[in-house]
């Protein structure tokens, strides 16, 4: 029998399609004259009043104040923004409907596709879960999330499931089902040496499959079990062809219409958080992937969402977040609220001390993203001096000039003229400072200028290429690596480095490019970088690190490596650590030398400053201890 035609395919997927059953899926649809027809509220502009019409016996749809109309293929395409082929795959398989092999895009045989991946994922996330319900050596996991609040029902809704202390585990179970080079592909195992293994985000964890806006699963979330001596605590899958962290929030299929009818959008830092919000009926959360928020991630929301609540814990590392979310989305045409939770809480101890409704009315009065930080600056500075008005000015101005693209906004006005109010300042005093502070900005040194003022550069880098580097060199030529291979941390190294700039001046130069470049562009590519660096020899020396970098397999060992609880990679903390504490080292030595003199009766310190270095000396006494014990 001979495979049918496109056009065949297409009106069978069609024919086995119910459009009211499609649409009712996304929003609630209403019967009018006898079920002739159905109405709802349309799904692609906002609409108080059902202005979307659903008609069974022709099977098609249309809107009567957008004009958006078609059949089920139309509604798909818009609905999930997919291709028309994309559109007829996801309703064969929703039909059950195979594929023809002459109408598929790949073979076992061949090289991977993105159907292919999800497929495997999807089954990989049906054998975890299935794992975690019925096997015995699940219970330590089910007791975890037991003991963490969670119901069965959030488990199953949310196909949370567990893999076994066996590192080849996944892979014996694919046999004669899926080639481990699709496994591979998929990030759910690895090579090395011709060998292969299940990948390090999900052996002996508890997994938390990650699904995309359509319901598909693209990745998992593993947390270890309590007692494992394993240092990271969450390690989410490596990114692939259809997982990009940076893009995509946690539940956010679950969140979408909760989002769209409330038109406001909760966002956590967390899995767990995010699922016992849901667990409480606050629907409308999703949470961000071990990174912070990023600009795609606001892009995305603005889709169904006019505000957005970042809500984070009421720690010192909830509190640091919370002012780089202020900094880097005041820009964005959405409302942008900030919450911190009370006492020191993250949502999910907030819920089970409190309940839902407290949570909600916390949400509801949390401050927008510019009061946020006014009111944390006026708490650090005090607003009732001269003095203390004058930092909170200087403060916040900082802050406006490190907005990227609000320059001469009407945003931009409007919150000159808050700030003069408040401070009881007139708008073109405010104004002024504030040009005042962004000519000191651009009178910052350019990447493009100081290339030339590297004394020798072909020695320097003929030394970088030879190796023959201090110590502390090493440090920051590792930290150059990790910014190439995983740029998304670019900020991480940039708030290290920004008080204390890298000692070689080749990787200082190529550092300060870096963050030019993603502070200008919104990102850190390396296409973009060699495009700002206009020296032959450091363009050289960029692509050489580059390579190194990727020798090293850096990339897959930053993402593996888990995240703390601001979201950077452990592996990329420890080299920060390293440098801060070359740096604390010298420090030391400086004070050292001065202690010493001052004994020697060379010196002349005053007696505040000799109880300053002494405790200076203590300190890295006692931190060299610290260290000793954990290294």
């Amino acid at each position: 029998m001979s495979s049918p035609t496109h056009q065949e395919f297409r009106e069978l997927v069609r024919s086995h399609t119910d459009l009211v059953s499609l649409i009712g899926e996304s929003i609630s649809l209403q019967p009018r004259h006898g079920g002739r027809h159905y109405v709802g509220l349309c799904p692609f502009h906002p609409d108080n009043n059902p202005s979307l019409n659903v008609y069974p016996d022709r099977q098609t749809f249309r809107c009567w104040s957008c004009q958006t109309g078609g059949d089920c293929f139309t509604f798909l395409m818009e609905r999930e923004k997919v291709t028309f082929p994309e559109s007829l795959e996801l309703l064969a398989r929703r039909a059950n409907l195979a594929i023809p092999q002459n109408l598929t895009r790949s073979t076992p045989e061949q090289d991977t596709t993105k159907s292919k991946l999800l497929e495997v994922l999807h089954w990989a996330e049906a054998e975890f879960h299935k794992f975690l319900l019925t096997q015995p050596a699940a219970a330590p996991a089910r007791a975890y999330l037991t003991d963490r609040g969670f119901t069965e029902q959030i488990i199953g809704d949310y196909k949370l499931g567990f893999h076994p202390d066996d590192w080849t585990w996944l892979l014996k179970r694919a046999e004669g089902k899926f080639p481990a080079k699709l496994l591979v592909e998929a990030r759910l195992a690895g090579e090395k040496e011709g060998r292969h293994y299940d990948a390090p985000f999900a052996v002996n964890r508890v997994l938390f499959p990650i699904h995309n806006e359509r319901g598909q699963v693209v990745s998992f979330g593993g947390r270890i079990l309590p007692g494992s001596k394993e240092p990271a605590k969450y390690i989410n899958g490596a990114e692939s062809t259809v997982f990009h962290k940076s893009q995509l929030l946690y539940a956010i299929d679950k969140a979408r219409d909760a989002i769209g009818q409330s038109k406001q959008a909760i966002v956590v830092e967390g899995y767990t958080d995010c699922l016992i919000c849901h667990q409480h009926g606050i629907l409308n959360v999703v949470a961000t992937l071990g990174t912070a928020l990023t600009d795609s991630h606001v892009t995305a929301l603005k889709r169904f969402a006019q505000q957005v609540v970042l809500v984070f814990d009421g720690d010192d590392a909830g509190q640091n977040a919370a002012k780089k979310a202020v900094e880097r989305f005041l820009a964005q045409d959405v409302e942008l609220r900030i919450l911190t939770l009370p006492e020191k809480l993250d949502p999910a101890e907030f819920l089970a001390a409190y309940n839902a409704d407290g949570f909600r009315a916390l949400v509801e009065q949390a401050p927008e993203a510019w009061e946020f930080q006014f009111r944390m600056t006026r708490l650090l500075h005090g607003g009732d001096s001269i003095a203390g008005r004058q930092r909170i000015l200087e403060d916040m101005l900082h802050l406006l000039a490190q907005v990227p693209n609000i320059s001469g906004s009407l945003r931009e006005g409007l919150l000159i003229a808050n700030l003069a109010q408040r401070l009881q300042l007139s708008e073109a005093t405010v104004r002024e400072q504030l040009k005042l502070v962004r000519e000191k900005k651009k009178d910052r040194p350019r990447p493009s200028e100081p290339q030339a003022a590297i004394k020798d550069l072909s020695r320097e880098a003929g030394r970088i290429y030879r190796g023959r580097l201090g110590s502390e060199e090493r440090v920051e030529c590792d930290l150059l690596e990790q910014v190439l291979t995983a740029p998304e941390n670019i900020g991480f190294v940039s708030a290290a480095v920004g008080e204390h700039p890298v000692k070689n001046p080749v990787f200082r130069e190529i550092l300060d490019a870096c963050c030019w470049e993603a502070e200008e562009n919104g990102e850190l590519t390396l296409a973009g970088l060699l495009g700002r660096v206009e020296n032959p020899e450091l363009k050289s020396l960029i692509v050489w690190i580059d390579e190194q970098a990727v020798a090293k397999g850096l990339a897959e060992k930053v993402r593996e490596s888990g995240y703390d609880d601001d979201g950077c990679p452990a592996f990329l903390k420890r080299a920060l650590d390293e440098l801060n504490w070359h740096r604390a080292t010298q420090s030391h030595a400086t004070v050292a030398s001065q202690l010493s003199q001052q004994a020697d009766g060379a010196g002349r310190l005053d007696e505040a400053t000799e109880d300053a270095l002494l405790r200076q000396a203590a300190e890295f006494h006692l931190k060299r201890a610290t260290r000793k014990t954990t290294v």
